[in-house]
């Protein structure tokens, strides 16, 4: 029986190597921080936030420093997750969730270069993504739907703006460890990510 897209995101995220595996997280990152950015809670000219940050952070052959670079913009980030004893947000909002659900791919990201903690990473920042295309999808958002009239869903029993992402992770997944992909990642993850400022700067901006 054919995978369907979720199935098909884990088995790709299971297989993928330590290059894809950050690839995957930094572009998930690079997407979210859309958020980020329209809150006015990071510097959108800072990687791994600002739109070349991609392109930048890749270039980097050593996945320590490339953890490295992420770890050094945690700092203020915890401000907007949830409570790590209840679980709590910062205040009861739409806004706080998609804030808090962007900052922990920061958050979470650690030192360890071992695969099956890049693998870890990778699935949170995956999995994060999605939530946060999904929120944004059930928010009622005019941004959204004039974004869905343009990008017909490329799975039929998914929403165009999650479906999108879903549809980005694996084909990033996908071509990331091919000779010469960088380039081509990061135009497929900028993409999205300019759809997704426009409709970020609907949901949480001032």
């Amino acid at each position: 029986m054919p995978q369907g897209p979720y199935g098909e995101l884990a088995s790709a995220l299971e297989g993928a190597s330590s290059r894809a595996l950050v690839l995957s997280a930094l572009a998930c990152i690079h997407r979210a921080s859309a958020v980020l950015v329209a809150a006015g809670a990071v510097d959108g000219s800072d990687a791994p936030f600002s739109e070349d940050s991609l392109a930048e952070l890749g270039r980097l052959d050593d996945v320590g420093a490339v953890l490295r670079a992420v770890v050094s913009r945690q700092q203020g980030l915890a401000a907007h997750s949830a409570d790590p004893e209840t679980g709590e947000l910062p205040e009861e909002s739409e806004r706080a969730e998609l804030l808090a659900m962007a900052s922990e791919m920061v958050l979470r990201a650690g030192l360890d270069t071992a695969v099956s903690s890049l693998r870890e990473w990778s699935d949170f920042c995956s999995s994060l993504s999605g939530d946060i295309a999904q929120l944004l999808d059930a928010m009622g958002l005019p941004a959204v739907e004039e974004y869905g009239s343009r990008s017909p869903s490329p799975y039929e029993e998914i929403a165009p703006l999650p479906a999108w992402e879903i549809f980005t992770q694996l084909e990033i997944l996908r071509i990331a460890d091919e000779r010469d992909a960088l380039s081509r990642v990061s135009d497929l993850s900028t993409a999205l990510r300019r759809e997704l400022a426009t409709i970020a700067s609907e949901a949480v901006g001032d």
